[in-house]
């Protein structure tokens, strides 16, 4: 499936509009989405019905659970669950299921829209990031920018059978004589 989640930083002003592949793992799903917001490495998870799910490291997967297809979470469209940028803060995300269908009409993954551009040096805490967007003159966001980070990572983990190698798995070749 594909999906159009609207992602918003609660008590802030801050949200995207993303196109996700429901095929990807949910550990490269949470890093497209970081990629949508321009976070740096992190810890991630999603809470789906009071369940967490761990969703990597910075895109690197800590165990074979965050390499779960992000459709397995069985969300369906108006649902609602919660991702987690950083463990260490108290920023959380409502993600909304806008849209889950066998096809979009839009290219993967992308940002498509959305509202408040974060700066690099500002602390990442709700009072200073509504104080920001208190100011008059703020930065807008740039779609296309979020969308080009988005589009270097891909639609999909390219690095999986490396990730498995480093969770422990071993090396597996199989030859066919015909």
């Amino acid at each position: 499936m594909q999906y159009l989640l609207k992602i918003t930083l609660k008590d802030t002003p801050v949200w995207r509009l993303v196109a996700i592949d429901g095929t990807a793992d949910i550990a490269f799903v949470a890093e497209l989405i970081a990629a949508s917001f321009d976070y740096e490495k992190a810890r991630r998870l999603f809470v789906v019905n009071g369940v967490e799910y761990s969703a990597g490291n910075g895109g690197n997967v800590e165990n074979v659970k965050e390499l779960s297809l992000f459709d397995e979470l069985h969300l369906e469209q108006g649902q609602n669950c919660i991702y987690r940028h950083n463990l260490n803060n108290e920023l959380i995300h409502n993600v909304e299921v806008m849209k889950k269908e066998d096809h979009l009409f839009c290219l993967m993954p992308s940002t498509l829209v959305g509202a408040g551009l974060l700066p690099k040096d500002l602390s990442f805490d709700l009072e200073h990031i509504n104080a920001y967007f208190d100011k008059d003159d703020i930065d807008s966001l740039d779609l296309r920018e979020c969308t080009k980070r988005m589009r270097a990572l891909g639609v999909k983990r390219k690095d999986l059978n490396e990730s498995l190698l480093r969770l422990g798995a071993c090396d597996f070749s199989v030859k066919i004589n015909v």
